[in-house]
């Protein structure tokens, strides 16, 4: 376990807002679930009445996106409260290694994923994540379900939670440890469920203020829902197998978090408990479509439906209910957030977000001037005919919604609109050259606060696949 020391050097510090009592915190992070894969969205199809409840009873952000499309360099924004090269962890794998057509057509380098322990990638145990930080105010921590940050030295027992119990896939599901209380063909999002319910349980009795981190598989693939909420909709709509089984997996999330918020009702706790669900990025794609709808792209790609996703924030008397905030907020944003609802001045380590506390206090409607960026470095499936890339290293930053991608390869831009073309149908950058020029220069200060690497020449650039 990290020693957690608070310094003098590289202290950032955020508003923070003493509340008369700690609140409890339960933070619900789906898995690749989109920007319109709840009812509270918009969809029509899906069935998800707690957590459309959840949003009645809070603050719902409609522009809210991921710090990245795939989910490891997301959840460790999330948990560090930093971009991409502050962490580290720039790519869930780097398939492109192995992949000579792509590598050999690729003039640059990525930087590498970090490796503390020289073996898989993961967070340096020298970061102070989330439960870590709340440490300082006495807070029992836990999570339960996928962290995608580490193994071994770097789990999540060894990185600020006092209880941890990772776990991968649905139905016969692992989990590391290995516990021995699983039932025979118990669903992961239910044993995810009963773990947590049973920590807040045991801290409500010992009077002690909790951070439980609840980040559901649902609804990563493979697409196994519950059979009998498959038949459910099979039986209501005449729709692809697909869509079926997401629409399915989907409503067995909202039934682990019906049954969370249930639990905290039942505890005494409600009136004082912030509650916050999202997702790591945006949804896969799908035949169908419709969970990304009407944005473009998909999990994966740096266009609005790979990277918009829910937010939702509850805490009774604090968060006004049933109210709606078009802010544009990112990942980096929920751990300034959570010290300012705990009274958390610094920690020592840089941190890229922004406090969301005077938007969820209604105290303010907008934060001060804004800049979001993404640093994508995903290199993927090299088309020699077409002579393109499926996925290529990005860099992305959004202003005053006019959002610029740099196409690190080719030395090119791009911009939309999002004021006008929130769809980005219409790519504008010749109408708009000074913005261009605005948002380089923008994108270049983030590159040097951040220490953003630079790219490296790849030496098997050019060679021949014979």
């Amino acid at each position: 376990m990290k020693n957690l020391i608070i310094g003098s050097l590289f202290l950032l510090v955020h508003f923070s807002y003493a509340q008369n009592k700690q609140p409890n915190i339960v933070f619900i992070l789906a898995d690749d679930l989109g920007i319109n894969a709840l009812g509270s969205y918009g969809n029509e199809y899906v069935e998800t009445p707690h957590i459309d409840q959840l949003a009645s009873e809070g603050m719902l952000f409609s522009n809210g996106y991921a710090t990245d499309p795939t989910c490891a360099p997301s959840r460790a924004a999330i948990m560090t409260g930093q971009y991409v090269p502050r962490q580290g962890i720039y790519r869930v794998s780097d398939r492109f290694k192995k992949d000579k057509k792509t590598l050999y057509n690729m003039r640059y380098l990525p930087p590498e994923n970090n490796r503390p322990t020289h073996k898989g990638v993961g967070l340096s145990l020298d970061k102070i994540l989330i439960p870590e930080m709340l440490k300082q105010k006495g807070y029992a921590t836990a999570g339960f379900g996928k962290w995608h940050l580490g193994i071994n030295e770097l789990s999540m027992n060894n990185q600020g939670f006092d209880e941890a119990i990772e776990t991968k896939s649905h139905f016969n599901f692992s989990q590391h440890p290995t516990q021995k209380d699983v039932l025979e063909n118990e669903f992961n999002a239910d044993y995810t469920t009963r773990k947590g319910i049973d920590f807040m349980t045991r801290k409500v009795k010992e009077n002690k203020p909790f951070f439980l981190f609840l980040p559901y598989y649902l609804v990563h693939k493979p697409l196994e829902p519950k059979p009998e909420t498959l038949q459910y909709f099979k039986n209501k709509y005449k729709l692809d197998e697909e869509a079926l089984k997401v629409l399915s997996m989907i409503t067995n999330l909202d039934e682990s978090v019906g049954e969370v918020l249930n639990a905290i009702e039942n505890l005494g706790i409600g009136d004082n408990t912030l509650i916050i669900f999202t997702s790591d990025n945006g949804h896969y794609k799908t035949d169908n479509g419709m969970f990304n709808k009407p944005y473009q792209g998909f999990k994966g790609s740096t266009l609005e439906g790979g990277i918009r996703i829910p937010y939702i924030f509850k805490y009774p008397k604090v968060i006004p209910a049933n109210t709606k905030a078009t802010e544009p907020i990112i990942q980096v944003d929920i751990y300034p957030t959570l010290m300012s609802f705990t009274d958390i001045k610094k920690v020592n380590q840089p941190l890229d977000g922004e406090s969301l506390y005077p938007i969820l206090t209604n105290k303010k409607k907008e934060l001060k001037d804004r800049v979001l960026v993404w640093q994508y470095t995903n290199y993927s499936g090299y088309n020699i005919k077409k002579k393109t890339f499926r996925s290529e290293w990005v860099n992305v930053i959004q202003h005053k919604g006019f959002k610029m991608t740099e196409y690190v390869e080719r030395d090119e831009y791009i911009l939309f609109n999002l004021n006008t073309d929130p769809y980005e149908t219409k790519e504008v950058s010749s109408k708009y050259p000074e913005k261009i020029t605005e948002l380089k220069g923008l994108l270049n200060q983030w590159k040097q606060n951040t220490q953003s690497k630079t790219p490296i020449k790849n030496p098997d650039f050019g060679k021949s696949l014979k």
